[in-house]
């Protein structure tokens, strides 16, 4: 098979340019994806695909997937930006892409919002923010535009785990309160607090309509959660598939519990290097 999944971040907004701004990388990214003759599916597909493939049955056509991490309320709405003005949120610059010429070459244009499920978590981030990498204020991770992003059509919402294990926090569920390292989440109790009660919150909230997949805080995996507990337990977590942020192309063979994804101002900086990307994937 021939698929990539591609991560972005709408509280990655530092300056007017392309690396610094994802809501300048979007758009322009989805022209280039479209030019170069891949299709932007949803992610379910890449997922379905891959399974395919290991029954012999490839894709016709090279997939693309978008992810958005960390769940700001930018993945949907514009938002205007204390220094550098307007933004236009990445619901809404895939809205303007669908409009042109090349946007009607992708009709299956959609995107997977990996959203933390802690309503402490996500308000606690919003203050203690890294500000070389990221921009929020109060009220951008609030879940209340969960539904409306589901109303849309162009986004669905999914589980980036409870906390995110977040450093800032007084307290995060994990049994020997670890910071900043999912690879230490090792047995079925820490699993459970950060997947599958976060599993349960975002249904809750989403009214049963939160998507089975699975985005590793940080891009951190370990073999008990890819070979052990998510073969085990992810049924009942509501977890079908997995991603981290392993650079490179989706591979027949891959652990469906460990789909690799790029990020945008990590991976590539410029749209010459996403076009290398999929030319060389």
């Amino acid at each position: 098979m021939k698929a990539v999944v591609l991560t972005y971040h709408s509280h990655h907004v530092l300056a007017p340019t392309y690396a610094e701004n994802d809501h300048l990388a979007l758009p322009v990214d989805l022209a280039t994806i479209t030019d170069a003759g891949w299709r932007i599916v949803p992610l379910g597909r890449i997922v379905d695909a891959l399974q395919a493939a290991a029954g012999g049955t490839a894709p016709e056509a090279p997939l693309v997937a978008l992810t958005f991490d960390d769940g700001p309320c930018w993945d949907l709405d514009d938002f205007v930006h204390p220094v550098l003005g307007f933004q236009r949120g990445f619901a809404g610059a895939m809205r303007d892409f669908a409009t042109t010429a090349a946007g009607r070459r992708q009709p299956e244009l959609a995107a997977t919002s990996f959203v933390i499920a802690s309503p402490e978590a996500r308000r606690i981030a919003e203050s203690t923010f890294d500000r070389q990498y990221t921009f929020l204020v109060p009220g951008a991770l609030d879940d209340a535009w969960w539904t409306r992003a589901l109303d849309s059509g162009l986004l669905e919402i999914a589980n980036h785990s409870w906390d995110h294990l977040h450093p800032a926090l007084p307290r995060v569920a994990h049994s020997q309160d670890a910071r900043a390292d999912f690879t230490r989440v090792r047995s079925d109790v820490d699993a459970d607090a950060q997947i599958a009660v976060a599993a349960r919150f975002l249904d809750e909230r989403t009214g049963g309509r939160v998507a089975p997949w699975f985005a590793y805080p940080f891009g951190h995996w370990n073999e008990f959660l890819v070979a052990d507990y998510l073969p085990r337990r992810g049924a009942g977590a509501n977890v079908r598939a997995a991603f981290t942020t392993e650079p490179r192309p989706v591979r027949d063979g891959d652990d469906v519990f460990r789909i690799p994804r790029y990020v945008c101002g990590q991976h590539w900086k410029h749209p010459d290097e996403l076009a290398a990307i999929l030319a060389a994937a």
